[in-house]
């Protein structure tokens, strides 16, 4: 997030400071003084006086006049919840929601036993990718279906990622993608168009820092490798406070 408001920021010193003497800025005018940002992506802010500005799953703060910016999260002390966090994950969502489907692997349950779904951005030569994996058998009997988003670390042009095109490109993907984390066994395929690359551009999205990145429909980011039965222990807990 530092890098994406840096660049922001850098030609923004001098026009705060000139606009500030106008008084409150509308969403417009704060908006043509930030390189990237547009007026849809600020928004009314839990703190009086400030906007927020939300750019992927980025969230800032910053006053109505365009003098000060903040980066850092919001508390509401009372409820003893966190706004930022909240919102972070409502973007979260918003973006995952606009993955195919169709460009997913997905292991799941019988439908009439999915209690509830995740997302994970994996990456085939990930150890804890890898141990997630092994554990898909426990993982589905609990109920849960995963949803598997390709992130080779290494990025593109990289051995990982041309795993990660093979085994999309492969008939049985599921079969495909299990032979190649486990085993290390690779179709020697190849096909016009993977979605290796739309997936790894929405995980920068949604702020992937490393895999397994497991995120709920919520847009929850529940962290990196969880065993069996403190996934599902996270899920149902979710579950009851609700959104």
């Amino acid at each position: 997030m530092v890098s994406k408001w840096t660049l922001c920021l850098a030609p923004f010193a001098f026009a705060a400071s000139a606009s500030a003497q106008d008084g409150e800025l509308t969403r417009e005018e704060l908006a043509a003084t930030l390189p990237g940002v547009e007026a849809g992506d600020i928004h009314d802010s839990p703190v009086p006086g400030m906007y927020e500005i939300v750019l992927d799953s980025d969230v800032v703060y910053i006053s109505r006049d365009g003098s000060f910016l903040i980066q850092g999260d919001v508390f509401d002390l009372q409820d003893r919840r966190n706004l930022t966090e909240s919102r972070r994950a409502q973007a979260r969502a918003d973006l995952l929601a606009s993955a195919d489907p169709e460009s997913m692997i997905v292991f799941s349950p019988d439908p009439e036993n999915v209690r509830h779904t995740v997302t994970v951005f994996t990456d085939i030569d990930c150890g804890f990718c890898r141990q997630l994996h092994r554990e898909m058998d426990q993982i589905n009997s609990l109920g849960v279906e995963v949803r598997y988003l390709s992130y080779p670390r290494t990025g593109p042009a990289t051995e990982s990622w041309d795993k990660a095109d093979k085994v999309w490109c492969a008939g049985d993907r599921q079969t495909a993608f299990t032979d190649a984390i486990l085993e290390d066994t690779l179709p020697e395929l190849a096909c016009d168009a993977t979605p290796v690359e739309s997936h790894f551009l929405l995980g920068r999205q949604v702020s992937v820092r490393g895999t397994p990145t497991i995120l709920t429909d919520d847009g929850v980011q529940l962290g990196g490798y969880l065993a069996p039965d403190e996934l599902i222990d996270r899920l149902e807990a979710l579950a009851e406070v609700g959104p």
